[in-house]
């Protein structure tokens, strides 16, 4: 996979400020392994990376299966898991997590699409997805990939200090079944960013 971003150049030979040069990323998903753990310090804290340490053991297991996406030099910008174990008809997409300088580059679009084909593969004809009320980019980006409403629900998961974060989650799904609309559109291995 290649994601061309626009990046402005630095340094009088460049020419005038604000001129864009597009920029070419190399780009793989793959299935997580353990010596990943310390380039993912930006997904999220300690709770986090215990949490994918279990991910991880119940990929083991064929519970689910956990991808990240790697530049050329093997930094890993995203990661993401679906869960086959709620609902053996319906992979549940979850740790969803671009790196922040990467956000708006078509990576979550990407990382979307390598989750339902594993989905697909582990014979689910659904995919579902949760997100949380109060972010509506990551809520945008679903729609747009063909995922649509279908109720919503309280979650918790464990944060610093022995404490649990509570949320209200929308839960969207899409039809994985042959014919049913696309994922990611045409064109969006090329995506540029301004």
């Amino acid at each position: 996979m290649t994601v061309t971003l626009a990046r402005p150049p630095t340094g009088p030979e460049h020419g005038p400020p604000g001129r864009v040069v597009p920029v070419k990323l190399r780009l793989s998903v793959r299935d997580l392994e353990p010596t990943d753990f310390g380039d993912l310090d930006w997904s999220g804290g300690a709770e986090h990376q215990r949490a994918l340490a279990a991910a991880l053991q119940a990929a083991y297991a064929g519970e689910l299966a956990v991808l990240v996406v790697a530049l050329a030099n093997g930094r890993l910008v995203a990661l993401g898991a679906v869960d086959f174990r709620p609902d053996p008809d319906a992979g549940l997409l979850t740790m969803l997590s671009v790196h922040e300088r990467f956000q708006s580059l078509g990576l979550g679009t990407r990382l979307v699409a390598a989750l339902e084909k594993k989905a697909r593969r582990a014979g689910c004809r659904r995919s579902r997805i949760t997100v949380e009320h109060d972010n509506p980019r990551a809520a945008a980006l679903y729609r747009r990939l063909g995922y649509a409403e279908v109720g919503s629900r309280v979650e918790s998961w464990p944060v610093a200090g022995g404490r649990r974060y509570v949320t209200v989650s929308t839960v969207l799904e899409r039809d994985l079944r042959p014919g049913a609309a696309a994922g990611p559109p045409p064109g969006a291995d090329d995506v540029a960013a301004h």
